[in-house]
């Protein structure tokens, strides 16, 4: 069985992992640093657990369709869509930024949010059908380790610049974006780059339901032919006498 890394697909999907998980992030901890550096007492409590709701809501309420999509579409097409339109989201968001327009990027979290929901099965889904079943316990343990690695790097780097760049002020919202505006140009790059290493992916998956169905086929008729047919001719011997 040859190394994991040398799979067809696997350092594309890797680092889409990566950088998935860093857009996310990367707004929110703005976001967050800006609620910190401008409100203190019950509002940075208020606005703290709404942009922690608007990331968790689109969760809750499209798992539905999030898991429809997925099963629906190829996994693929769905990533590389799903990757498009964070570009977008991420361009408004930039946008907004430089506008200073601190409620619009606010709502944006929520957009950005549904799409990262939406994308979410499809991603994790792509496991098992690029790396097929003898390289799921692997595949998984990277993917964790890379996401956790993205989360701690992404923090530092996003709030690193966030400091830089602010210098220290105290100013209202919309001017700390204004000054921090920059930022959002890595949200766009680390976008795009996510797109283009998912249109990298493979778009045929590994063939590993035929293979499940002849392994369950197999053990149903080990079990007929060691359990079932045995019970049956004794209860029939039994009736005989």
């Amino acid at each position: 069985m040859k190394p994991i890394y040398k799979l067809t697909g696997f350092l594309p999907y890797i680092l889409i992992v990566f950088l998935n998980a860093t857009v996310d992030l990367g707004h929110k901890i703005t976001l967050q640093n800006t609620i910190f550096k401008a409100y203190n007492g019950t509002e940075l409590i208020i606005y703290t657990a709404i942009i922690n709701a608007l990331i968790l809501l689109p969760f809750i309420l499209l798992f539905a369709p999030a898991g429809f999509l997925s099963d629906k579409y190829l996994k693929t097409k769905v990533v590389q869509v799903a990757a498009f339109i964070a570009i977008l989201i991420t361009i408004f968001i930039t946008f907004s930024y430089y506008q200073g327009w601190f409620e619009l990027a606010f709502a944006l979290t929520l957009i950005l949010a549904a799409q990262s929901a939406i994308y979410s099965p499809a991603k994790y889904g792509l496991i098992k059908q690029l790396f097929g079943v003898k390289y799921i316990a692997n595949a998984n343990a990277i993917v964790q380790a890379v996401t956790v690695v993205s989360i701690l790097l992404g923090a530092l780097i996003y709030s690193y610049f966030f400091e830089t760049l602010l210098a220290n002020k105290s100013l209202v919202p919309s001017e700390i974006l204004s000054i921090i505006a920059p930022l959002g140009f890595v949200l766009i790059g680390s976008s795009i780059a996510e797109f283009l290493l998912a249109l990298k992916l493979p778009q045929e998956a590994r063939e590993i339901y035929p293979a499940m169905v002849s392994e369950l086929k197999k053990d149903l008729l080990g079990i007929s032919s060691s359990t079932l047919i045995p019970i049956l001719v004794k209860g029939f011997q039994e009736q005989q006498t």
